[in-house]
């Protein structure tokens, strides 16, 4: 099995926010739901990338919406994995809100997931190593195994 980069697991998942994405508060805002299903979408994405099969979602751990995503906005999510282990995926996703007439851009969350490769029977089979290759894939890989660590004590 060829390890694999985060870079190459890379997934972006984009849609424009429109009046049935909306949470109908007097300021809309875009359902937390909704970019919650993104970030899952996108992130499964870029696990199966990384595995080369399928998988399903184990955990997402704490989403932080620090600004809300309006109406009108296009939301844009992306996934990498950034850790593994025998056959799981941690996978970070980031949330961006950008106004598409002026082009600027807010990064509104960050949230971070675990799946795990399955095989044709649904089991769990291993997934391919991770070849770190930058200083920030480094960072993040030390983030996911102290997140895991505390997940599997949690679990106990």
């Amino acid at each position: 099995m060829d390890a694999r980069t985060p870079r190459q697991s890379e997934s972006i998942v984009a849609d424009l926010m429109m009046p049935h994405h909306a949470n109908g508060l007097k300021q809309p805002s875009v359902f937390g739901g909704v970019v919650m299903s993104m970030v899952d979408r996108c992130a499964a994405l870029a696990a199966m990338r990384h595995s080369g099969g399928q998988v399903t979602t184990l955990s997402i751990d704490r989403i932080l919406f620090k600004e809300p995503i309006r109406v009108g906005e296009l939301a844009e999510v992306r996934s990498r994995v950034v850790f593994v282990g025998t056959t799981s995926l941690a996978v970070v996703s980031d949330v961006f809100a950008e106004n598409v007439s002026t082009g600027a851009k807010r990064h509104t969350n960050e949230c971070w997931l675990t799946f795990v490769h399955l095989d044709e029977n649904g089991k769990p089979t291993p997934v391919p190593p991770l070849l770190l290759e930058t200083e920030n894939d480094q960072h993040l890989h030390d983030q996911a195994a102290k997140r895991r660590a505390q997940s599997l004590a949690d679990a106990r």
